[in-house]
């Protein structure tokens, strides 16, 4: 595969989020389940009392400062669950947000040492994680520059030094994992995989080989992905679809096939469902 292009100002890593110390994230999210076992997904009734908590957190706090205003205005949009808000330096996550937050951090290893989310959006799975303890570094890459200007201002007016963000491409960070902070402990990979087979309308290289995909993430991951993804052509965007019948490769992408390939780096195992799509927590083989 060639080089995946992007624009001009591609940037290569920097020192990231400087300013006061952690002001914090509202609440971690509750840890409900080990990777180790089994996992589950968190009830409906039990997002929704946690979620309520955070409502009434966010009452209680000083109203958004002009600056935070500004922001708050940039970080809303599609896809709207990612949506978050910030006022008097703490994040709000919108519902959608909150619940999907709850499923995945449940997957995470304890301590979070380091942290990698591919295709981060408005980075709030970074900051989330920048702000525990444990966590040295928490990095966001993301081919679309105006995601990655918000997610790095967020971090700033935060103070979450641990936090870092780059205009950035799978391919740019497991040919220097070092450069961008990593190998790292857990890499977060939420519905971008087929733009990574496919290519996108940002990014139009693609792997199209579920072994490229997941050697390069094995490259750069040291312990745990946490995965979810459309892995079947019936799932896919429209125009990924037309792209997918007309590169007559159609049979090699589905949940099967990607998953064989997946053993030969990874340990797998299901983690339940995100939305219509399947959730996986694959651990690196110690074998």
């Amino acid at each position: 595969m060639n080089e995946p292009t992007l624009p001009d100002n591609v940037e290569t890593p920097m020192q990231s989020a400087v300013g006061s110390p952690n002001h914090g994230l509202v609440a971690h999210p509750p840890r409900l389940h080990r990777a180790s076992r089994k996992p589950a997904t968190p009830s409906a009734v039990s997002a929704i009392l946690t979620y309520g908590k955070l409502a009434a957190c966010k009452l209680a706090r000083r109203p958004p400062s002009q600056l935070e205003r500004d922001i708050n205005r940039r970080l809303l949009g599609y896809p709207r669950n990612h949506n978050y808000q910030i006022a008097d330096r703490r994040v709000t996550p919108g519902f959608k947000l909150h619940v999907r937050s709850r499923i995945v951090t449940s997957l995470y290893p304890e301590p979070l040492e380091s942290f990698l989310d591919i295709g981060c959006c408005r980075g709030f799975f970074v900051l989330e994680a920048a702000e525990r303890p444990a966590c040295r570094a928490a990095v966001g890459i993301d081919v679309h520059e105006p995601f990655v200007s918000i997610s790095k201002r967020v971090s700033e007016h935060l103070g979450l030094r641990a936090a870092g963000f780059h205009l950035a491409t799978l391919d740019h960070v497991s040919r220097r994992p070092e450069a961008y902070g990593g190998p790292f402990q857990t890499v977060l990979l939420l519905g971008t995989y087929h733009y990574l087979f496919w290519g996108s309308q940002l990014c139009r290289n693609a792997y199209d080989s579920h072994r490229e995909i997941l050697s390069r993430l094995a490259r750069i991951c040291s312990s745990r992905l946490v995965f979810s993804a459309r892995l079947e052509v019936s799932r896919l965007p429209r125009f990924l679809q037309e792209k997918a019948k007309a590169s007559g490769k159609s049979a090699a992408y589905n949940t099967s096939r990607f998953l064989e390939t997946a053993e030969e780096h990874f340990d797998i195992q299901q983690a339940g469902y995100l939305g219509k799509d399947p959730l996986f927590v694959l651990s690196r083989s110690t074998a």
